[in-house]
């Protein structure tokens, strides 16, 4: 015998477990660890999140993750000559979560740096998209809540080189040595940097190692200082005054990194322009002003 309504109720029965078994999947996937921000969205902003995205970089309810796409400024002093120089350094980090760690990708999209004795190294285009970045380690964050500390993996940028050990190999001073690459294809060892003021470019290997240590201000927000060491050699130059390179000794007090996500996930700012899933260079350049205001060099810095 079948009841009148009965199909009505058993749907409504349907819709009800349904929405159970969905609201245990989700909360089980969320229960990473504890959080003081309200309604974090897993979906992207423009397609998955019911809430619009963020106009502001940094802000959002936050992703409940790590895992996306950053994009992090470095403002790196160090001194040279007792002058002050500034890097402005600009990156797209990729973050994938494995375990407790985060592997961290990174890409360098622009590259700024003072003068010193009036002369300002150009690192070009090819130049920046030579520059390997092996992975040495993890990168950690002790929670999502704000105010939690975040410790980057080694960042080890080689400049025309291949090394067998990144971290513990010197530098090699010989341009023939087989480490020494030509990474930017221009035909000279190392990789050229123009010296803007005197006409001529420096053939040159470097090593960069940095460590960034910040705190979540706000879920997709993260700022604070970092170490650095800096080894350069120099292979040759279009002329001799290019080939003199002086010590570079980092000045880790007046540094600063700052990182965002720009993937629209959490409510984030979304710099996937075309929607293909991937941030490019190209795509989070618009953004580049809006994430820190860069600083002009000060010599008093050096003293």
């Amino acid at each position: 015998m079948r009841f009148e309504g009965e199909s009505q109720m058993t749907g409504r029965v349907t819709i009800f477990v349904m929405a159970a078994v969905t609201w245990l999947v989700v909360g089980c996937g969320l229960e990473a660890g504890e959080s003081v921000f309200d309604d974090q969205e897993i979906g992207a902003a423009s397609g998955n999140s019911s809430q619009p995205p963020a106009q502001e970089l940094g802000q959002g309810s936050g992703a409940g993750t790590m895992a996306g796409t950053w994009l992090k400024i470095h403002v790196a002093s160090s001194c040279v000559l007792g002058q002050e120089q500034v890097t402005t350094a600009y990156y797209l980090v990729d973050i994938t979560e494995e375990g407790a760690g985060l592997r961290e990708e990174k890409r360098i999209c622009e590259l700024q740096m003072s003068p010193i004795l009036g002369l300002r190294p150009i690192a070009s285009s090819d130049v920046l998209e030579s520059i390997e970045f092996p992975h040495i380690d993890w990168a950690l964050m002790s929670s999502l809540v704000e105010g939690s500390t975040y410790s980057s993996s080694t960042e080890v940028g080689l400049w025309g080189l291949a090394l067998d050990d990144p971290i513990r190999d010197a530098v090699p001073v010989d341009p023939e040595d087989e480490r020494v690459i030509d990474g930017d294809g221009d035909g000279n060892p190392g990789v050229s940097l123009e010296l803007e003021g005197m006409g001529c470019d420096r053939f040159m290997g470097q090593r960069q190692v940095v460590r960034y240590f910040g705190t979540l201000e706000s879920p997709n927000d993260i700022r604070g200082t970092s170490t650095t060491i800096t080894d350069i050699e120099v292979y040759g130059g279009t002329s001799s005054l290019c080939e003199l390179a002086p010590d570079v000794e980092s000045n880790d007090d007046h540094s600063f990194f700052r990182m965002v996500r720009v993937d629209g996930l959490g409510g984030s700012v979304n710099a996937d322009a075309d929607g293909d899933g991937n941030v490019t260079c190209e795509e989070a350049a618009s953004l580049f002003e809006a994430i820190w205001e860069p600083r002009e060099a000060d010599d008093d810095h050096c003293e």
